[in-house]
């Protein structure tokens, strides 16, 4: 559907006056003081180039007086609500812990985290982590900022990344839970709703205004239950956005859409697997989310950006390699 643009109007002033106070910290040394005050001998630092700008984080490199290098992730005023800019950035936390603690796929280590309360500068909540030091694989294989690859990308060099992430895959297919909802939080201790913060419900909120989160929800036992919810969000959307439909013609096609999506759900569940079990799932991972060591050597040196996480379906998890090509 359309996005709403009264919303994101709002938005694009909330960020401006972010961005400015972001600046401010860069500016008069408070960003190197707080990041300093946090590493374990509280050693000085410095910035290493401006903040980067990518779509739902705002990042800073820092080198650090014994060389070591931190990477500060802040969640984009613009992108993320506020009211579930903890949930995000907790859930980002557990799954960078628990892929380092049961895989060997290579996630950045966090050094220091917390809510937007605990931030002093004012600044929303924040992660402090490993700096991965490479090239984005979307800058080789995509370009532009494009989600889509190039066409001239050698088979050799497919075949070369296919590899890597199909054993990261199995890797992550070993991890199983028993519902559908948020991650435990047992590094963090953060209390998220169960239900799952997810990109899609996100950004009808963000972007058309309507809050579709059931905050009452309970997590999910099946498949099959939670696909209706995920439909029942759609069907608010057509509901309260203001500007859903453009007419009566679109309002019967988007209408019988629904139903007609709502009445395969039966079909789009593998009945051997609604009730489990369920894995671990990025809701937008691509090649953006990987770091190569460089662009003649395609070896996977980092996963990063493991935002919008859940305990998902495990047709997801199993669709996720294909998606990525």
């Amino acid at each position: 559907m359309d996005y709403n643009k009264l919303p994101d109007l709002l938005h694009r002033a909330e960020e401006a006056e972010w961005v400015h106070k972001v600046n401010m910290a860069r500016v008069d040394g408070r960003l190197c003081d707080w990041a300093t005050s946090l590493h374990p001998e509280k050693l000085p630092c410095r910035l290493d180039g401006g903040f980067l700008n990518g779509s739902y984080n705002l990042v800073q490199k820092l080198i650090f007086d014994d060389g070591k290098v931190w990477f500060l992730c802040l969640p984009r005023a613009s992108s993320i609500s506020p009211e579930h800019a903890d949930e995000k950035m907790a859930m980002e936390v557990e799954a960078l812990h628990l892929v380092r603690k049961e895989t060997l796929i290579p996630v950045p280590k966090v050094f220091a985290w917390g809510l937007a309360q605990e931030n002093p500068l004012g600044l929303g909540p924040f992660i402090f982590m490993d700096f991965i030091d490479g090239v984005c694989l979307n800058t080789i294989f995509g370009g532009n900022y494009s989600r889509l690859l190039k066409e001239d990308i050698s088979d050799t060099d497919i075949e070369f990344i296919y590899k890597q992430m199909a054993q990261f895959m199995l890797q992550l297919f070993k991890i199983n839970f028993n519902e559908i909802g948020n991650l435990p939080t047992r590094r963090t201790k953060y209390v998220p709703h169960r239900r799952p913060l997810t990109w899609k419900a996100h950004e009808i909120l963000r972007v058309g205004g309507v809050n579709t989160f059931d905050d009452n929800e309970e997590s999910f036992c099946t498949t099959q239950k939670y696909f209706q919810y995920v439909n029942g969000q759609d069907w608010q959307q057509l509901r309260f956005q203001p500007n859903s439909i453009a007419g009566a013609r679109s309002a019967r096609t988007r209408y019988a859409s629904l139903k007609i999506l709502e009445s395969l759900i039966p079909e789009l569940t593998h009945m051997a697997y609604d009730k489990g079990p369920f894995k671990l799932i990025c809701d937008d991972f691509g090649p953006a989310n990987v770091i190569v060591r460089s662009k003649d050597d395609l070896t996977i040196i980092g996963v990063v950006d493991l935002e919008w996480v859940m305990q998902g379906q495990l047709s997801c998890l199993a669709q996720l390699l294909g998606g990525f090509f």
